[in-house]
């Protein structure tokens, strides 16, 4: 019975602890603010049209307008995180040059690091 109790109180001795570290009163960080930094409080206007990455393949119905036809398991559960993209035809078709981009097949299954280089 007596190791219960110990038991017991170094429980609550560490809950103790542990919540008079997230309490109201315990210090607090003071993050820098717009004016500290030298910032302005009014956002810069800058041109709209600058903001927006030109549309690679534009009036496409394959497509999103990315050049990129999303396949593999995304297709059916769009919540999967593993995602495989092909090329638009659209936008081969009008010259457009398909630029891989993620991880490989090696990386993901195997744990290979796609951009070393064996000399």
């Amino acid at each position: 019975m007596r190791s219960f109790t110990t038991t017991i109180c170094l429980f609550l001795l560490l809950a103790a602890v542990a919540t008079s570290a997230f309490s109201i009163g315990g210090p607090r960080k003071s993050y820098p603010t717009a004016t500290t930094l030298g910032m302005s409080e009014e956002p810069a206007e800058k041109d709209e049209a600058t903001l927006e990455p030109p549309v690679k393949c534009p009036d496409c119905d394959l497509c999103d307008g990315s050049g990129r036809i999303l396949g593999g398991i995304g297709v059916v559960l769009p919540w999967w995180p593993i995602k495989a993209y092909k090329p638009c035809p659209n936008y081969i078709a009008r010259g457009g040059t398909y630029e891989r981009s993620g991880q490989g097949l090696d990386e993901i299954a195997f744990g290979r690091d796609s951009t070393f280089k064996k000399d």
